[in-house]
């Protein structure tokens, strides 16, 4: 097993690992609901730079040379910046101006947006490593806290978060869903 960072190859791997982690928040970042186009945009964000799906965002597990996890983060300061560029391809595909991707982490945080592991490698322990692993970066890049947010009908995904020193905040609504922002401090 080695956690390494991401790179554009990857994408048709860990785009279907990144829609099983973020649901219906896909439609939104995208501008559609269309799966096909979904899987697409977000194939071709991840290859590129400087935006919250960037393949620069990410650390992934390999077992036996087999992509099956991920975690996806990024300082809660640049967050409105990184949702820019998907926020002007979602308003183009939607038709509307003034399209909007609500901003999720506060900007005191570093955040932990996406943690995702491929279905037959769950169980593993491979979900905390990669939790550890992103907060080892931040730590490294001078941060004091770590959040993220997790749906408040998903209990085994907070139990792990708080087996990991995460507690929740706050709740947050977005996309119509309940969410707990949950914090750890490093």
């Amino acid at each position: 097993m080695i956690i390494r960072a991401a790179v554009p190859g990857d994408a048709s791997t860990l785009v279907p690992l990144i829609l099983q982690a973020i649901g219906s928040i896909a439609f939104v970042l995208t501008g559609t609901t269309d799966p096909e186009e979904v899987a697409s945009i977000l194939t071709d964000f991840f290859g590129r730079e400087q935006n919250r799906i960037s393949y620069e965002n990410a650390l992934v597990l390999e077992e036996d040379g087999e992509l099956v996890g991920l975690v996806m983060f990024y300082d809660g300061a640049g967050a409105r910046a990184l949702d820019v560029p998907l926020e002007r391809a979602a308003a183009r595909k939607s038709g509307r101006s003034d399209y909007r991707i609500p901003t999720e982490p506060e900007t005191s945080e570093f955040y932990l947006d996406t943690l995702s592991v491929s279905p037959g490698h769950q169980g593993k322990g491979f979900g905390s490593k990669l939790v550890e692993a992103a907060c080892d970066r931040a730590r490294r890049l001078g941060h004091h806290r770590i959040a993220l947010l997790v749906e408040s009908d998903a209990p085994g995904p907070k139990r792990l978060y708080e087996r990991l020193g995460f507690h929740v905040d706050y709740t947050k609504r977005i996309a119509g869903q309940e969410y707990f922002h949950m914090v750890r401090w490093l």
